[in-house]
């Protein structure tokens, strides 16, 4: 699906090179401290910013050679907080920028937990729901339907920067598990950036951790996540608590 060859930026802020690879039917969590650089790597694989060195190419052709509209059919991103400046309702806003039919629609608010808000103005919402609202318009940006409007186009590439972050407990698990479900039932390829280490470490196929604009460690949650190196670079004190069911370890303050 999407694939980096030695791609990253040279001019501030940095981004140092990544070879790897993004598959459909994966979740990827980003995760690192603050000013690690993964905002900046989601521009890097949204072809927002073009790499100053490598390549980032999707389907085996680089993201900059791709006409504007095939990529928004195939790309979609949910950058941080960011509210429109319109005042639009929510079924308008989550149809917003695709040719979805109303099933389609309906099926995205569904997804979300929306259906009860969707006659609401996103002025009436709170953040967490005007957060999930942008995620169910990136969902149906990639549901764009082809043809006779009866088919929905190839697996799309998904972008989320930090998501879970104006949620309640119960709706970051929820967000978390239909991004799970996603990727597996429609084989979206999805690239999270989450400060939840738990959340990574329970709902991803794969974490990249990042430190001062490098990636330090990749692979399955079990190998990145471990107390001791998330000690170091987060300069915090941390244990691993044990499942008792064998499920993932979660991390808790050091007493």
């Amino acid at each position: 699906m999407l694939t980096l060859f030695s791609a990253g930026f040279t001019a501030t802020p940095a981004l140092a090179p990544i070879n790897d690879r993004l598959n459909t039917g994966e979740l990827l969590a980003i995760v690192g401290p603050n000013g690690a650089g993964k905002s900046t790597l989601l521009t890097l694989l949204s072809g927002f910013r073009a790499p100053d060195q490598g390549s980032v190419c999707l389907d085996g052709m680089p993201l900059t050679a791709w006409a504007p509209q095939a990529l928004a059919r195939r790309r979609a991103l949910v950058a941080q907080q960011v509210r429109p400046s319109f005042d639009w309702g929510v079924r308008e806003l989550v149809a917003l920028g695709s040719n979805a039919g109303a099933e389609r629609i309906d099926a995205c608010l569904a997804a979300l937990d929306l259906t009860h808000l969707a006659e609401r103005r996103l002025t009436g919402l709170s953040g967490g729901e005007a957060q999930r609202c942008l995620v169910a318009r990136a969902l149906c940006q990639l549901a764009t339907e082809t043809g006779n409007g009866t088919e929905a186009g190839p697996p799309g590439l998904l972008l989320l920067d930090e998501p879970t972050s104006a949620l309640d407990i119960g709706q970051q698990q929820r967000l978390m598990r239909l991004l799970r479900r996603l990727a597996a039932e429609r084989g979206l390829a999805i690239a999270c950036v989450l400060h939840d280490l738990n959340l990574a470490g329970r709902f991803a196929h794969r974490v990249w951790l990042l430190e001062k604009g490098r990636r330090i460690a990749a692979g399955p949650p079990e190998a990145v996540l471990n107390a001791a190196r998330l000690a170091r670079v987060f300069e915090a004190e941390l244990e691993e608590a044990r499942s008792r069911d064998g499920g993932p370890s979660t991390l808790v303050l050091a007493r």
